[in-house]
């Protein structure tokens, strides 16, 4: 076993427990928008962190591997919190339900305030 295997190992392993506690929150959270925190973790932790350990894996490959794989994570981690934002806007300005028990709405009172 290389040096290298253990860390990749290591974050391979953080991915899959990332995008597997990701999937138990939306099956078990209540409404859309706690839901998308599920979705968020899922994404970020299962998805980058795994690519992270992939480009570590393969840096024997060449130096190419490792580019590559770290720019997708990087165009992954901008764009899925950007996404989730406006997906997560349009529903509050459509007025999806919210979860009976949620106790403050803050974009709501910016709305009635502005």
């Amino acid at each position: 076993m290389s040096w290298l295997e253990l860390p990749s190992l290591a974050l391979l392993l953080i991915g899959v427990f990332c995008a597997n506690v990701g999937a138990l929150g939306l099956l078990r959270f209540p409404d859309v928008f706690v839901r998308s925190h599920a979705a968020t973790v899922s994404t970020i932790g299962g998805s980058v962190v795994s690519i992270f350990g992939l480009a570590i894996a393969g840096s024997q490959l060449g130096a190419a591997f490792p580019a590559k794989a770290i720019l997708t994570a990087l165009i992954i981690l901008f764009t899925s919190p950007t996404g989730t934002h406006a997906i997560l806007k349009a529903a509050h300005k459509s007025r999806v339900p919210m979860w009976p028990k949620t106790f403050c709405d803050l974009l709501r009172e910016e709305e009635k305030d502005g």
